[in-house]
């Protein structure tokens, strides 16, 4: 990979920086597991950005993997305190897009390729999934555990922490009388023929 790709992607990521507003940080009043979710993502973050530009297959990688970790930690604190964020056109453009880039998918990639640091965040991780009180959390919160399993995914995370996403259920119906769908009763009255006295259908 040549120094001026990687001198791209390190202007990239600065402007990205310098465009998101604190990266990997949260309002005051954030839940506590959302804070610690975000330290975490902050460390594996600058990680990421430090490591890939000196790997010329990752580099590629550094702002698309950077930037969703960035948006994670985002995302998981809307998820737990059931807020909503509606994309304005001005932020729109501060979103990270990268046309024909696609991550690695492969269970634990990043620990293969950054090693023993990439590793002590999976453990920090695996660790604060296996707290009580974060498994209470996800699972009062379905959503907030889908954001988590992508991160848990690159990072190895062990199927057993690893948040669960369960399969919808269909509610059945009330036990009752079926119920003719509205106009039908009046459509039949409309169209019903009474029959003739005495005809028998062989008579037809």
């Amino acid at each position: 990979m040549t120094k001026s790709l990687q001198k791209l992607c390190c202007g990239l990521i600065e402007q990205n920086m310098n465009n998101a507003t604190s990266p990997f940080t949260l309002p005051d009043g954030a839940p506590e597991l959302a804070r610690r979710f975000a330290t975490i993502m902050a460390g594996l973050g600058a990680l990421v950005a430090r490591r890939f530009l000196r790997m010329p297959h990752l580099v590629g990688f550094t702002l698309l993997l950077w930037s969703r970790l960035n948006r994670a930690v985002r995302r998981f604190h809307r998820a737990l305190t059931g807020t909503a964020k509606f994309r304005t056109r001005g932020n729109r453009r501060a979103t990270v897009r990268v046309r024909g880039v696609t991550l690695p998918s492969g269970h634990g990639w990043l620990v293969r390729e950054l090693g023993w640091e990439a590793a002590g965040y999976m453990s920090q991780l695996e660790a604060l999934l296996s707290e009580a009180t974060t498994q209470a959390a996800l699972a009062d919160l379905p959503a907030a555990g889908r954001i988590l399993r992508p991160i848990c995914r690159m990072l190895g995370v062990s199927g057993a922490m690893t948040p669960k996403v369960l399969p919808v259920v269909a509610t059945p119906l009330p036990d009752g009388p079926l119920r003719p769908l509205a106009g039908s009763i009046a459509a039949a009255e409309r169209d019903w023929v009474a029959p003739v006295q005495g005809l028998k259908f062989s008579d037809a």
